[in-house]
């Protein structure tokens, strides 16, 4: 298969499913947007979206259908243009000054590494909805204003997304670990997706965060497609009545004039309890379920004397990708580039069609069923950007890593990463006030750095010149042109380094039946054995009063049983003086 030359990117928000399917004609009465208006109307609205005469259209393109939402919705584009899905900016009030440093738009990562390289791409996915190469489209007070697409967030199906953003032209690679066969999803009928649009459903979210950083469930490993209808051994909040709560994105992400709450810039696992649900970075339970949401159960007393240093996520997420997705554990950049025998990209994948590795993107490892590592998180957020220089690594190993650590074994990984710096990491402090033991996933990478100066690479992936990576494979000029788009110097000479990165965990919720019991952290090499800070009752102890307390137990016993031997023998003794 010939190299293509690839010419549009995405990087991090809309990375979609690959079986999606396209968007039905109207006269199809099968289509999943056909939808009655009982269905179409929100609960407890007046509005049903069917019975408007302004989206029979015809429509000639999706702008004509945003003006048509926007005759009537006239407030939303200059609410929708402040908030971080359309700035990928972290808003100012919750991190301060360094407010134009964070969001997706500034920070790297160990997954597609940054944004500044491939802004012109990005923006083809955009929620404008509509392909620009100029950055400003990100910016709310450019001129002229950027405009917004309604349907991405409000076409409950999440088809229109996944459509549109093929439809502009992103590269596949980006989204796709391997070659997708047959025809992309199509927009058959604008009239229909415009009329069935109503309240965000969880296939509409997850259409961009379940197959964020490139396929489904590699970055989140608690997000992904199995959340659409899940059953509630996945999650019980999002699982269907009787069995499960029926919530959808927004019950827990309040929205007020399209600001949706819950960032992992903001808030913590102890910050103010009682605040709506996912306020800051982590879940609020305790606004549902109070501070003591134990009371009913015999140990309820004792449970809930931990919920001031353990956050609910940490029991009762006992592991994360419990469905038939796998998330991704590890990704290798540094093995970019290897070709077949007609010398051409070729994807390695395991028998249920995991890809292994990509000649685009490298080695890949995933893992099913994978427990969070939990660590002391107060919910601030340290980063790094593109440029930010890493740290000297003491015994820092440059070879390739091991074929063990590449096929996924946890113990290999966890070895091989155990003294690589942390990209992205949360602080805490063991007893502190603000801080709580929260479940988070660790990835694994292996990413680019310039030689000389040790500073985090921006690259450039993808485009029309010999620089984009996936063009020629030549590290050096893609990295030229990546740190040159993101304004950082560069000696012209590419290594690699081994990062982690936190990634929050607060979804897929699992029954309280499946919680872990006190087995799983009270116990020497139980889920808390590497948890810095605090006195763990079964996992710490003193070592010379445990051998006072062995002693004084071995002394106890050994008196019991010379006790017991006296009155045995001197019981027989003095049966046979009475029988003589």
């Amino acid at each position: 298969m010939p190299m293509p030359r690839l010419s549009g990117l995405m990087l991090a928000l809309a990375l979609f499913a690959t079986g999606a399917q396209p968007l039905a004609a109207q006269s199809d009465p099968a289509t999943p947007l056909e939808a009655s208006p009982s269905e179409n109307a929100a609960s407890g609205s007046t509005a049903d979206h069917t019975r408007f005469t302004e989206l029979e259209g015809p429509f000639k393109n999706a702008r004509e259908v945003n003006e048509a939402c926007l005759s009537c919705h006239n407030t939303g584009p200059e609410q929708l243009h402040g908030t971080i899905h359309f700035t990928w900016t972290a808003p100012k009030e919750a991190v301060g000054e360094e407010a134009d440093q964070l969001g997706m738009l500034h920070v790297a990562n160990g997954f597609l590494l940054s944004t500044p390289s491939n802004i012109e791409a990005c923006t083809s996915c955009h929620i404008a909805g509509t392909r620009s190469d100029d950055s400003a489209l990100l910016d709310a007070s450019s001129d002229p204003v950027a405009p917004v697409d309604c349907l991405s967030c409000h076409e409950p199906t999440g088809q229109w997304t996944v459509a549109n953003f093929h439809e502009n032209g992103a590269a596949c690679t980006m989204c796709h670990d391997d070659r997708l066969k047959g025809d992309t999803p199509e927009v058959e009928d604008l009239a229909l997706a415009a009329r069935s649009v109503g309240p965000s459903t969880r296939a509409a979210c997850g259409s961009c965060h379940f197959d964020a950083d490139g396929g489904p469930g590699v970055k989140h490993g608690d997000l992904n497609a199995d959340l659409i209808e899940p059953d509630a051994t996945l999650d019980v909040h999002m699982a269907a009545a009787p069995d499960g709560a029926g919530f959808t994105c927004s019950t827990c992400h309040t929205t007020q004039e399209h600001r949706v709450s819950g960032s992992r810039y903001t808030g913590g696992p102890g910050e103010s309890p009682e605040r709506p649900a996912l306020a800051g970075a982590a879940a609020s339970c305790q606004s549902c379920h109070s501070a003591t949401p134990h009371e009913a159960l015999a140990s309820g007393p004792r449970l809930d004397r931990h919920i001031d240093a353990v956050a609910c996520e940490a029991c009762h997420i006992p592991a994360i990708a419990r469905g038939e997705t796998k998330t991704r554990v590890l990704w290798d950049w540094s093995s970019v580039g290897e070709l077949d025998r007609r010398r051409q990209p070729f994807v390695d994948t395991e028998k249920d069609g995991t890809v292994t590795y990509s000649s685009e993107k490298g080695h890949f490892a995933h893992a099913s069923a994978y427990e969070p590592t939990l660590i002391w998180s107060d919910g601030r957020l340290n980063v790094h950007r593109p440029g930010d220089v890493l740290p000297e690594v003491t015994g820092e190993v440059d070879e390739e890593l091991a074929d063990e650590v590449r096929e996924g074994v946890a113990e290999a990984i966890a070895d091989a990463f155990a003294d690589a710096p942390w990209i992205s990491l949360y602080d805490g402090v063991a007893g502190a006030g603000s801080s709580r033991i929260a479940p988070v996933k660790v990835m694994h990478s292996v990413v680019p750095i310039d030689a000389e100066s040790r500073a985090l690479a921006s690259v450039l992936f993808s485009g029309r010149g010999r620089d984009a990576l996936w063009n020629d494979f030549r590290w050096e000029d893609a990295v030229e042109a990546g740190m040159d788009a993101a304004g950082v110097d560069f000696s012209g000479d590419v290594a690699f380094a081994r990062v982690r990165q936190m990634i929050p965990v607060n979804h897929m919720v699992a029954p309280a039946d499946q919680a872990l019991d006190c087995n799983a952290c009270h116990v020497r090499a139980g889920r808390l054995a590497d948890l810095p800070g605090g006195f763990v009752p079964g996992r710490d102890g003193f070592d010379l009063l445990d051998k006072a307390g062995l002693l004084l137990l071995a002394a106890t016993l050994a008196a019991v049983l010379l006790h017991l031997i006296l009155r045995l023998g001197f019981g027989l003794f003095y049966k046979g003086n009475r029988n003589g």
